[in-house]
């Protein structure tokens, strides 16, 4: 049975001190704690999030969202539009949202004042507010990307096993494309789990059903463990996939016991087995002509330089890390400039360039041909 409790909250919009390098959303809303999906994996089992541990029955709604929202960004004196992520700790469109509402009345709220939006989901429910979402993504910028970890509908039911089918969402995907203009839509084949769904054939079709869909980008990432959420994924993986168990203890070196409720393993699987499985997902990318990034908003300020010179850098980052070389340096100027107060082409004419934190003459031409 899942239970409802509405509870009134001071806030509904969260600020990021960093602008999310793979989503781009300075942003974010839950108007929901818990989600409906209980996938198995979700990183959202864990204590960081301090949801209660049966997140999957026990759904809190927000009230007063759509009030609350506009109001904060009215009565703002320092807000900049930019992209708001309309995900998190739940899905904006698991069932709950049906019967409530809150992402269709923040989504009204945002379209008022020329927010962009990047939507993350599973469910077919957000087809209901496509003309919403183009119109938002016509006057600014809007993003659906779609969650797909497996073709496999018996591996799917396992961790995802209250979320649409695979192909159902393949086809939300296709839906966009072929009807709507001004949405950008993609795959996220996030995360990559180890050994039910990081095969040669499994990629493969994920990628061929992403193409077929006519995809705008396929995002991949691999799978962490951390504290309640590894033991939750841990104590479903010994149910189902008991052969599995002994892996995992090498993968994520650690050891299982069903008795504990502490995990004492890595965060993230051994390097050299990222390192794999990136190569083959940048192989399929190469294939299929599909991009394994999102083009990101670009405002009509004077963050605008800044941004383009931001997501090179963060792009050449993310590619240098997936592939096992160094890459702290690039990403964190490109934080830091995607965060300046000013247009990078006044610190430029200053002189001041390398007053940036993490500005090296590595950088710098990444710099100079975007001024």
């Amino acid at each position: 049975m899942i239970k409802y409790t509405q509870k009134e909250f001071k806030t509904i919009l969260n600020k990021r001190k960093f602008i999310d390098s793979w989503f781009w959303d300075r942003y974010g809303i839950n108007g929901y704690n818990g989600c409906i999906f209980g996938c198995v994996y979700c990183d959202s089992r864990s204590s960081k999030y301090r949801l209660p541990t049966d997140f999957e029955n026990d759904i809190i709604v927000k009230t007063n969202v759509k009030e609350m929202l506009d109001k904060r960004i009215a009565n703002a004196r320092t807000l900049l539009p930019d992209v708001v992520g309309m995900s998190g700790a739940s899905d904006p469109y698991h069932p709950a949202e049906a019967k409530f509402q809150n992402t269709l009345q923040c989504l009204e709220v945002l379209e008022k004042h020329k927010y962009p939006v990047h939507i993350i989901t599973k469910s077919t429910l957000v087809l209901r507010d496509l003309d919403l979402l183009d119109k938002i993504g016509q006057n600014n910028w809007c993003c659906v990307s779609v969650t797909i970890t497996t073709t496999n509908t018996e591996v799917s039911s396992f961790l995802e096993g209250r979320a649409p089918s695979p192909q159902e969402r393949f086809d939300i995907i296709k839906t966009i494309k072929e009807t709507k203009t001004h949405i950008r839509a993609g795959v996220l084949l996030l995360p990559i789990v180890p050994f039910l769904c990081d095969s040669d054939d499994n990629l493969e079709e994920v990628f061929k059903k992403t193409k077929e869909s006519q995809a705008d980008y396929l995002l991949f990432g691999g799978m962490t463990m951390r504290d309640m959420q590894a033991v939750w994924f841990m104590k479903h993986l010994q149910e189902k996939y008991p052969e599995l168990v002994k892996k995992y203890e090498d993968l994520y070196q650690f050891r299982y016991n069903p008795e504990s409720p502490i995990y004492e393993g890595s965060y993230a699987p051994k390097g050299s087995y990222a390192i794999k499985i990136n190569k083959k997902v940048l192989a399929l990318c190469e294939k299929y002509r599909i991009p394994y990034r999102i083009k990101r908003y670009l405002p009509g300020d004077y963050r605008k330089p800044n941004y383009m010179i931001a997501e090179e850098l963060l792009n050449e980052a993310y590619r240098l890390q997936v592939t096992g070389k160094a890459w702290s340096n690039m990403y964190w100027a490109g934080m830091n400039i995607q965060n300046l107060k000013e247009s990078i082409a006044a610190v430029a004419a200053r002189n001041e360039l390398r007053k940036i934190r993490n500005v090296t003459n590595e950088i710098l031409p990444f710099i100079w041909k975007n001024i």
